[in-house]
């Protein structure tokens, strides 16, 4: 009796925890009010997760929590005495967001290629040392105080596009940088300056460079299209295209489908060279996920030409038009010829 008493014991002590450990899916926007521990797996999520509770933990399982470049990956507002780990937090705007949240415990997380990793809003006493932040934007944790997460949301968007905007210059001194490492500061400078003096205005002046982007529902990837339209037949053409960390961390992430391309480096920053630009072309390159405004705006394309040619059409209007002349003064010469012949006829006559 006393051993199917301790079997019996056992067999609970045993269960309970199976009982209490059933794990869950996460879905797009769930918000977690107890005690829950995630399906091991990779979850596509274009919404992230939102702790609705305090004192509540969720244990990720080592999970894969995958955004689309914009949001949170896990939000905590207004929740204190929480815990968050085993999480793997991938391609959000904020990988963990704490708004007026405080004694939390972020442990075990690991958050790669967001906008930023953790962040923290007018929160406090949270310990979030035991995590790895890696390939983020910001590396390390930032705090920004304010009370309404719309508010924090452009306080990061400003910071974002202080760190990813780049002129054509800096785009500029980057690529000589990389192709001619031998040269000095002063001397990569120099020829920068040099090849905007001379061909940066020209180029722009006769190359228009429009932008197209259509989010597909379907496969949620986005496509961009870079339209040259030129006014004069360019030649020796580079187009360059600086794409932000919102829109693709790696250029292996990237689907171009214009070919010709050359990787300057994997920031990512694109080269497309043409050795003659006579005609409206068309680059395009496809990422999988959505891009918000203010991602669009940070993508930066110019061209550079060190040469151009008049279109043959106006050549072969002048021509045209040189043979039109040609064919007036022979028509007027024939009509002066024939006014004196019948004058001199008339004498004759007479």
């Amino acid at each position: 009796m006393i051993m199917k008493g301790a079997i019996i014991l056992l067999m609970i002590f045993f269960l309970v925890p199976m009982v209490n450990a059933v794990c869950i899916t996460p879905t797009e926007g769930m918000e977690i009010n107890d005690n829950t521990i995630f399906c091991f797996g990779a979850y596509n999520l274009e919404n992230g997760i939102k702790i609705a509770n305090s004192s509540v933990i969720l244990d990720c399982n080592s999970s894969v929590l995958v955004g689309n470049g914009i949001g949170y990956g896990i939000l905590l507002k207004n929740v204190d005495n929480a815990r968050i780990q085993n999480c793997n937090i991938s391609n959000f705007e904020v990988g963990i967001y704490l708004d007026n949240s405080a004694n939390n415990l972020l442990n075990n997380n690991y958050l790669t290629k967001n906008k930023f990793g953790i962040a923290l809003f007018n929160s406090f006493n949270n310990d979030i040392d035991d995590n790895v932040l890696l390939d983020n934007i910001r590396e390390s944790t930032i705090n920004l105080q304010s009370s309404l997460i719309q508010e924090e949301q452009s306080e990061v968007k400003e910071e974002i596009a202080e760190a990813e905007s780049a002129s054509p210059k800096e785009i500029m001194l980057e690529v000589i940088k990389l192709k001619k490492p031998f040269l000095g500061e002063d001397e990569i400078l120099r020829e920068v300056n040099s090849i905007l003096d001379k061909y940066f205005n020209f180029t722009r002046e006769n190359l228009e460079i429009t932008r197209e982007i259509a989010y597909n529902e379907t496969d949620r990837s986005t496509q961009i299209k870079l339209n040259l339209k030129p006014k004069k037949t360019l030649l020796n053409v580079s187009v360059y295209e600086k794409i932000p960390k919102c829109v693709s961390n790696y250029v292996n992430e990237i689907l171009f489908i214009t070919a010709g391309y050359e990787v300057i480096n994997d920031e990512p920053l694109i080269l497309w060279a043409f050795a003659k630009v006579d005609k409206e072309e068309e680059i395009s390159y496809k990422v999988s996920k959505r891009i918000d405004e203010e991602c669009k705006n940070l993508l930066t394309a110019f061209g550079i030409a060190t040469g151009f040619e008049e279109f043959e059409e106006k050549t072969e209007e002048k021509r045209k038009s040189n043979y039109l002349v040609i064919a007036l003064v022979i028509i007027l010469f024939a009509l002066i010829l024939n006014y004196l012949y019948k004058k001199q006829h008339k004498k004759f006559k007479k």
